[in-house]
Formats: structure tokens, sequence, C-alpha cells
């Protein structure tokens, strides 16, 4: 297939500038010939985000809001000529983990660079609240001293007003972690909930929607939200269902026990009678391949049974965890500290070392585990590295150098592991159902957020879906591309003045060239923003111009409204 330009936008003749196509007003009043706008886009191919074909026209900001569309002939105290270009409302990340580099740097240069506007973090069940003391202490002790960051909030209300007491460039909305939840109430260990305990973490999670979370989230693959059974956690997702929210969830496994772990989210959403959003679908390793078709099957049947559930992915071969997770959750138990003294343990190192080997047999060999980070020096030299390659130069065996690591870092070592296809990805990112997200934080190429490696989603995920996979393979035309990265997600969370452009519309806008849009960033050199994202505007006011940071701080914290979905 030619994928020319022309294709690219779809075969579809572009309609004249003042035309309304899917949904597109236009507000052609005479009167408004002398009117001075905040800001005109003019000229640019607009995709209004509900998988509608492009249309040639200028658009009118007033504050923060799209006031006009179609041919516009005031003038604009700022003029962005998108002659060329796509329009397209803003990109939202339906699976984030910005909760904390926000605090650090508000920028969220890595984000807002490739065209995010909104953020919805509080994923795979950890989020900023509520806070024991504990975990206060902790993070103000660790994140906060290596960072320098104010950490005093115990609740949403106190995250909320920290985020936007400080600024923002972008928006945040954040949901409620049931890992978090139960840490609070029952512990990080291996027990069942009592009734009261049920109580106590229901209560937790509707004064956390009562204060603008807008759902649940679990990350089964992580202690401690990982002991909870699937009647417990239907029970914290009703009260979350009764304020129109959802549940997102990090499965209980994504390879070797993937139907079982998509039969069990169902499951647990049809109890609580809640929407669900399955968290960065994937088959991991290559004896699943075959399972992704087999979950789909599933889903759209209990689709047809009357349930709400949509998916999100990234797209990229690889995915972003800790060392840890080599390891069930059993041998988790208990937090860091209990985990290295299994490793130490002769009468528990022997089914550790199975079952870490069997998860790699799983990815391949241990060329596909690569170390990310660490937090002392004299181990820094193995990050950005592979285990293979590690242990090729020492001869040590693979899994006492990783268990070796794991001591002397006390359990806090970052990986990627290499566990998807090209073809599985293509398999996920074009079924209808499957948005795109991130599952990345916010870094930058200078400051504190330049010194880990991350996975290079954190920089390239939303320019490498329009650049490698509409653009370059054809997986799908522009606007459908856009619909997975606008109007899909905000469906999903209820926005109802976002993720679409249409007059009276919130101005979350990017501009961005077609022919060059691409990511960057790769597992070597992360710290590379993406090209081809020359403007965005979030709440009206323009962050990225011409390619570059304003400085400007204008992103709101976006509580949810009860009812609001």
């Amino acid at each position: 297939m030619d994928w020319s330009r022309r294709n690219f936008l779809r075969r579809t003749s572009l309609a004249g500038a003042g035309a309304a196509v899917g949904g597109l007003s236009t507000m052609l009043d005479g009167c408004a010939i002398a009117q001075r706008y905040d800001v005109i886009i003019r000229g640019g191919q607009v995709i209004d985000g509900t998988g509608a074909a492009p249309v040639v026209a200028d658009i009118a900001i007033e504050g923060d809001r799209i006031v006009l569309i179609g041919p516009v002939q005031g003038s604009g105290r700022n003029t962005i000529d998108a002659t060329g270009k796509i329009v397209c409302p803003g990109f939202i990340d339906i699976h984030s983990h910005t909760d904390l580099s926000l605090l650090v740097d508000p920028r969220a240069e890595s984000k807002i660079r490739q065209g995010v506007t909104t953020e919805v973090a509080g994923q795979d069940g950890s989020s900023l609240a509520p806070l024991t003391d504990a975990r206060l202490r902790s993070l103000q002790n660790g994140y906060g001293r290596r960072y320098g960051v104010d950490i005093g909030w115990t609740d949403f209300t106190g995250l909320f007003n920290t985020l936007e007491q400080q600024g923002i460039g972008l928006n945040f909305i954040s949901l409620a972690g049931q890992g978090t939840i139960r840490g609070y109430v029952v512990g990080y260990e291996n027990v069942p909930a009592s009734a009261r305990q049920v109580d106590a973490m229901k209560d937790l999670v509707d004064q956390a929607m009562s204060e603008g979370a807008w759902g649940l989230t679990s990350g089964l693959e992580y202690t401690p939200g990982s002991f909870a059974d699937e009647d417990e956690i239907a029970e914290l997702g009703r009260v979350a269902a009764g304020y129109s929210g959802f549940y997102a969830t990090h499965m209980r496994n994504e390879d070797d026990f993937l139907v079982e772990a998509v039969t069990e989210a169902i499951s647990t959403a049809r109890k609580a009678e809640i929407a669900l959003q399955i968290a960065h679908f994937k088959a991991s390793g290559r004896r699943n391949r075959d399972k992704v078709a087999v979950c789909f099957d599933m889903i759209e049947q209990a689709i047809g049974e009357g349930m709400d559930i949509t998916l999100d992915r990234y797209p990229y071969i690889a995915y972003a965890t800790t060392l840890q997770n080599l390891f069930p959750t059993r041998f988790r138990a208990g937090g860091a500290e209990a985990f290295v003294g299994r490793l130490q343990s002769p009468d528990v190192l022997p089914a550790m070392r199975r079952a870490a080997v069997d998860k790699v047999d799983m990815l391949g060999d241990w060329s596909a585990v690569m170390i990310t980070s660490v937090g002392r020096a004299e181990n820094q030299d193995y990050v950005g590295r592979r285990v293979s390659e590690i242990v090729a130069r020492s001869g040590q065996d693979p899994f006492e150098f990783v268990r070796e690591l794991l001591i002397a870092e006390n359990g806090s070592v970052g990986m990627v592991g290499f566990g998807m296809s090209e073809e599985e990805i293509t398999s996920v990112l074009t079924h209808p159902l499957v948005m795109v997200a991130s599952d990345g934080g916010a870094a930058a190429v200078s400051g504190p957020l330049s010194e880990t490696t991350p996975h290079p989603r954190y920089y390239g995920t939303f320019p490498r879906v329009l650049g490698k996979y509409c653009r370059e393979e054809g997986l799908f035309d522009l606007p459908t591309a856009v619909h997975k990265m606008t109007g899909q997600p905000a469906q999903r969370l209820g926005l109802a003045d976002r993720g679409r452009i249409d007059v009276g519309l919130v101005a979350d806008l990017v501009v961005f060239d077609p022919d060059t849009v691409i990511d960057q960033a790769d597992f070597m050199n992360p710290h590379q923003y993406a090209q081809g994202i020359e403007s965005v505007l979030v709440n009206g006011a323009v962050v990225i111009d011409g390619g570059e940071h304003t400085g400007a701080l204008p992103g709101k914290v976006l509580r949810k409204q009860a009812g609001s979905a």
C-alpha cells in the first residue's frame, strides 16, 4: 500500500475551510470580523478526536475555551500558523505514572513535548493518597530528600491542593490505589482482610472518590494489593461505581496465566457492577502469543452481556517493572526487608531460583532482562545493560548476579523485560477497544529527572504511534490513531469537555507535522524528546511553541464530580 501523505490522512477530500465534519461546529457570525481572540490557530487540518476525517479550518480561542471553528476573520494576541499541519485534541494518557515526578519538575517535559495534556495517575494499585504516617515518612525520607520535594499531605485533598499551589504544566487526574488502601488498613503481609478491615477500606475508597478521585486501580502483580482476592476488590469497586467511577487493573498475570487473569478481571468488575479498564494489555512470552485472540473473544462476549470494558497499551515490545517482579508475590510478602531476607535463606532460595529462572525462560533468556535503575554508585555501570551482557564479562551465574544485586540494593532495582513482539503489538493496538497509554512518568533531558534510565515510553509513546505505526506501517488511519489518544480515553473517563474539538470545549490542543512526527527515545538512549510536535495548548495557554517549552504552567487538577461519567 502506498502510504503517501494523502493516504495517511485517509483517502478523503479535505473539506474547505468552514465545513462541518464529524461534529465540528462552525460559527460564522459576521459581527465577529473585528473580534480579537486570545489565540488563533490558522489553516490546520483539524482532526476532531471522534474518528472523523480531517477538515481545514481555523480555530479561535478565548480564555480556556474554543469559541469558533471555521474562517476566523479577527486577529489573535497569539497566532499559530498550522498550514499543512494537523490540529487535534490534546492527548489523554489514560495510564500514567507522573504522580511524584510532577512535584520534582511541574513542566512534565517528556510528556507535554509529545502532546500529552492530561495525565491519569494513581495506577497499578498505587496512589499518593491515602498515606499512613509510616508511608508519609518513607516518602519524605526517600523521594522528598532526594529531590527536595515537600511531601506533607495524607489524603487526596492535600495532594491536589499541593499540585495546584505549585502549578503544573498539564492536567492531572488520579485514581485511588487498591494496594495503597490495603497497605493502609491491612498492612503488607499475605493475610485475608477481616470484615471490619474491608469496611475500613471501603470507607477510604468513599473518601477518595468524594475528594475527586476518578476510580479504583489495582496492581495484582505487586504487593500488598496482590494479597486481596476477587471478592475483596469487588467490595471496593462497588463503592467507586457509586460515584460513576471505573476500575483499572494491572492484572494478576500477563504471561502464562493471562487468560485466567482476564477471567478474574471480568468477574471482579461484574460483581462490582463497575466499568473495567484493562491496563497495558499484553501477552508476554513467545509461548503466550495466541492468548491475545482468546482474551479478546472473552472480553467481547462479556461486552455482549452488558459489561463496559476497554483496554490500553503502549507501543513497545518491552515492559518496565522492578527486578523483584521476576519472583512470585509470595516471596515478596512483608516488604523489601523480608524479600531480601528470603534471598539469603538456604531454605527458600532454591524455590526462588526456580521461579525466577522459569520467568526468564518464558521471556526467552537473560538477554530479555535489562537493568534500568539502581541506588548505589558502585552499581551504576549495570544501568542500561542486559543481564546476559553483564555476566558474559564476569562469568557469573545470571541468577546469582541478580540475587546479589537485589541484596545490595535492598530489593530496589528497576528492570525492562523484552517479552512482546511487533506482531503482538499489531494485534493489540489495532483492536477498536484498545486506546493508547504510556504507562510512564515524566522525565527531562536535564535536571533531576534526567538521572535515571527510564523506559522510552516516557518520551515517545504518542509520537511513536503516529509516526511508526500509523504513517510508516499503516496499522490504522490518522483519525483513528488520534481517536485512540483523545476521544476514546475521554469517553472512558467521562470528560465531556475534553478529548474532542468543538465550540465550547476546553482548548487542550496539539499541532503536529504529520510528515515528521516520530519518537526519538530508545532503550539505550531514552532521554530524547520526540520530534514533529510543534505546538501544545493546555486550557487555552500555549505551553509548547515552535517545539520549545514556554515555561507556562496552566494545568489543572481535574477532580471527579459525583455522577460524571
